[in-house]
């Protein structure tokens, strides 16, 4: 095959084209820019996911393209994405373009070792911005609709949200993957300010990680936080989260753990499940649920919590 077809094939092949068209995905931004609505926001990202980009990169070793970042007025980056040629910047052209799908944009912005703070969509027109927040929720719809998880998109349909619906979303994402990832990646660092800021901090965190902030429901009132020295090494702070707006499988609590010998942290819930029982369970590290059945009564949790810790460190020994 002769240079001009293998360019003419993969002009024509959507993984190489820079000919990239998401009218659809403009459209969707608008809207979503105009109405701030949760459906809105649920039909573009739903539309996202199955859309390629135009992401502006450098050209490294080996002739590796390393995709650029662009910086806010408050120091925060973000990996711009284009939804087509017209869109990008005529008067700072970067040394290459590459066309990438969003999930593939989606999963390096998430990685916990990248330091960007989200996805900039078209910053000289749109600009809207996926903070690292929602960024890392997308990661786990993907994983959650690969598994039929049943709190994910379903297959091959738009999931419509109503506003309550929307607030029980955001509240088991926040309990079940925002706070514990805060944990993991701050160790005792935020713990420390945890236990210094308590329910500010927790409230400021819970907005923070709301993609919708008009609708952000909630007053630092509305949390309680303990923070106990167990040991000379072992801390352990106990978060309440609101009574209201409780749904099965929202969290009633959480117990935050940090081991200051191991420099290891443990994060377990008790959460409601829809027969009005609760169950203890922890998120890992890697946002995997295990499941330690029905939780024992509230005066009995912190005990069987730090029963689990001992057991670990016991089998790690």
């Amino acid at each position: 095959m002769d240079k001009n077809k293998i360019k003419n094939k993969l002009k024509d092949d959507p993984a190489f084209t820079l000919e990239v068209q998401n009218p659809e995905v403009e459209e969707l931004m608008a809207q979503y820019s105009s109405d701030k609505k949760a459906e809105t926001l649920n039909k573009l990202i739903e539309k996202c996911t199955k859309s390629r980009f135009l992401v502006p990169a450098n050209v490294g070793e080996n002739n590796k393209p390393i995709p650029l970042f662009i910086k806010n007025g408050e120091g925060e980056a973000f990996m711009p994405i284009y939804t087509s040629k017209a869109q990008l910047s005529k008067d700072h052209p970067s040394p290459c373009i590459v066309n990438m799908p969003f999930l593939a944009v989606n999963n390096m912005v998430a990685n916990k070792e990248s330091k960007l703070d989200g996805i900039a969509f078209n910053p000289f027109t749109h600009n809207l911005i996926f903070k690292k927040p929602l960024v890392k929720r997308l990661r786990q719809w993907k994983k959650a609709r690969r598994e039929g998880h049943p709190t994910s998109p379903t297959k091959g349909k738009t999931v419509q949200m109503t506003a309550e619906q929307y607030v029980i979303f955001e509240r088991m994402q926040y309990e079940h993957i925002f706070l514990p990832a805060k944990m993991f990646e701050g160790g005792k660092e935020f713990m420390d300010r945890l236990a210094d800021e308590k329910e500010k901090l927790i409230d400021e965190l819970y907005e923070e990680a709301y993609q919708q902030k008009r609708m952000y429901p909630y007053m630092e009132e509305d949390f309680s936080v303990m923070s106990m020295q167990i040991s000379d090494t072992l801390n352990v702070t106990r978060v309440d989260f609101p009574t209201r707006d409780m749904a099965p499988n929202c969290a009633i609590r959480a117990y935050l753990v940090w081991d200051d010998a191991a420099s290891q942290g443990r994060y377990f819930v008790i959460d409601a499940k829809g027969d009005k029982t609760t169950e203890l369970a922890e998120i890992t590290e890697d946002y995997k649920r295990l499941g330690y059945g029905a939780a024992p009564v509230e005066g009995a949790e912190l005990q069987t919590v730090l029963d689990l810790v001992k057991k670990s460190a016991e089998e790690q020994n």
